[in-house]
């Protein structure tokens, strides 16, 4: 009996180690997204946070005008944007902002042409 207890320990914690990589976030970093940074870079500015511990309690810290700063966060689907090898020969235009934007599992993402609604790539 007393190894079942040992063998479910041991099971425990190392289901606990995994927690952090299963949620897919580095120590510190807050649930949900960045919006995306379209702005010019203005590369003279240093960066205002490190990471999202340094950020209100609904913000993260993102890249915006090619700096780090405090930015109301987003809410993000799962899976990620597939990629897209295209060059584009037409003017940007945006069909989305951000994936609450999209229908269903559908992502916004950034393509040759702008960010689109695209199924998320598997893997």
């Amino acid at each position: 009996m007393r190894a079942w207890g040992l063998l479910l320990l041991v099971a425990l914690l190392a289901l606990g180690s995994q927690l952090p990589a299963a949620l897919a976030r580095r120590k510190g970093e807050k649930s949900g997204g960045c919006p995306p940074d379209d702005g010019p870079c203005l590369l003279s500015v240093p960066d205002h946070c490190v990471d999202d511990s340094q950020c209100p309690a609904r913000m993260k810290c993102c890249y915006k005008a090619c700096f780090r700063q405090c930015v109301r966060k987003i809410s993000v689907k799962p899976g990620s944007c597939p990629e897209d090898r295209l060059r584009c020969l037409s003017p940007i235009q945006h069909l989305c902002h951000q994936d609450s934007d999209c229908k269903g599992s559908a992502r916004c993402c950034l393509g040759a042409c702008g960010r689109d609604c695209r199924s998320p790539a598997r893997g």
